[in-house]
């Protein structure tokens, strides 16, 4: 009898340990529909988030296979908890659960974002006409990109002639990491590739972004592989997309343009409407157009080092490119975009940025687009300045042997790698300061 009491005594404690999850020999894994809800949205997060990570392609292989090991172990970590008998582990699983799929589809939606906009302003996956691309390998070989700078608003669209207020030759080697900014003259007196007849070279705009590349081709002799269009919204917005700018003023002076915008000599951190009046003003100094050019070349360095700050790229990219919008085209391909843009989060290093400017005088003559009735004030560049801006492209696009295996010896292609040397230089250099 005893025996018989000790046996219902033992089951009776095993049924009340059962109930509440002792010694429970069946499947840990949880049966409770909160659980495999959450699972579930887990799974389709991640599997969209992979599936875009392939499709849009932005990030360097090794970078993307950290952040596939991260996702995965956030997974599996979660999937743990809800299997364990511990309440407390269940509850922190929800919310880790929650926090993964918000994340996650946050990433999601920017990656696809991202590459739609990248497909959006490429013209060469648009319908959008223009010249067709010299194209190159974007990350082996150096190339020149011309930048045209409309000067209206995205309002004005359609209600003006577009004249090509800004005109910049960008040459860049991915190899040296040396960047060259060539500015010509907005009213350079040149013969139009197509008419053959002499205009001033922001009215080349007037006949399409071909005309202009051709008659710039023309005169000095160089291939232009791709081109940026952009009017003063995209530079705008693209500008406060990046966080805003520092770009040095030689001088102290206020904006003819916007009274309220006042610039000091020195270092000026600078938001998108502030650079763009400091890019356009002419009328406070003497040299006007020519100081003019000089401080569009300071607002596209101080842009430059920005894109090129690998933070900006990981945090500011999508931003950035959406900012663009309707406002910029190019024949840049999307596939090329998004090569350079690894390239730099790859290895994220500073680059060597030259500016030099076509000079010359300004004249009076007779313009093609314009009365011929009148002369109109042009100006005439200096066949040499013109010679020697053009060794200096050629210089930066057929580099010395030795210049590339230096630059070669600093960089690794993987950005594991490149990333811990970037933050072992920033360690020393704040060492020295401290010294």
């Amino acid at each position: 009898m005893e025996k018989d009491k000790e046996k219902k005594k033992r089951r009776k404690k095993e049924a009340e340990a059962g109930k509440h999850g002792v010694n429970d020999k069946k499947s840990v894994f949880p049966r409770k529909p909160a659980y495999m809800i959450a699972i579930m949205l887990m799974g389709v997060a991640a599997i969209a988030f992979f599936a875009m990570m392939i499709i849009a392609d932005i990030l360097p292989p090794d970078l993307t296979i950290i952040v596939s090991l991260i996702v995965t172990a956030l997974l599996v970590l979660t999937c743990l908890m809800f299997a364990s008998k511990r309440r407390w582990k269940r509850i922190t699983g929800i919310v880790l659960a929650l926090a993964f799929v918000l994340v996650i589809s946050t990433v999601t939606s920017f990656m696809a974002s991202t590459y739609s906009t990248l497909e959006e302003i490429s013209a060469t996956r648009t319908n959008a006409t223009g010249p067709v691309a010299k194209s190159v390998n974007v990350t082996e070989e150096a190339f020149n990109i011309y930048i045209t700078g409309i000067d209206q608003w995205e309002c004005e669209k359609g209600l003006d002639l577009e004249r090509s207020d800004v005109n910049m030759i960008v040459t860049i080697d991915p190899r040296t990491k040396k960047i060259l900014l060539t500015s010509i003259p907005r009213d350079t007196y040149v013969r139009l590739h197509t008419a053959q007849q002499m205009d001033k070279l922001t009215h080349t705009g007037v006949y399409g972004i071909e005309e202009t590349l051709s008659t710039v081709e023309d005169w000095l002799g160089i291939d232009i592989n791709y081109y940026v269009k952009m009017n003063f919204s995209a530079t705008r917005d693209i500008i406060d997309a990046m966080g805003g700018i520092r770009v040095y003023s030689p001088a102290t002076f206020d904006s003819s343009l916007k009274e309220e915008y006042h610039y000091d000599q020195g270092w000026n951190l600078m938001g998108g409407n502030r650079a763009l009046y400091f890019a356009r003003e002419r009328k406070a100094f003497e040299g006007q157009d020519s100081v003019r050019v000089e401080n569009q070349q300071r607002v596209v360095e101080g842009m430059i080092d920005r894109m090129t700050s690998s933070t900006t790229l990981l945090t500011h990219y999508g931003d950035i490119m959406n900012a663009a919008g309707d406002n910029l085209t190019t024949n840049l391909s999307a596939d090329d975009m998004t090569e350079l843009v690894k390239m730099q989060i790859t290895n994220p290093v500073k680059w060597d940025v030259e500016t030099q400017k076509i000079e010359g005088e300004y004249d009076m003559d007779y313009v093609a687009s314009l009365t011929q009735s009148q002369k109109f004030s042009v100006y005439r560049a200096d066949p040499a300045s013109a010679r020697k801006c053009v060794e200096a492209i050629q210089s930066v696009l057929n580099p010395k042997a030795g210049e590339i295996e230096a630059a070669e010896k600093n960089s690794s292609r993987s950005f594991v790698v490149n990333y811990i040397n970037h933050l072992v230089d920033s360690y020393k250099k704040i060492k020295d300061k401290e010294d």
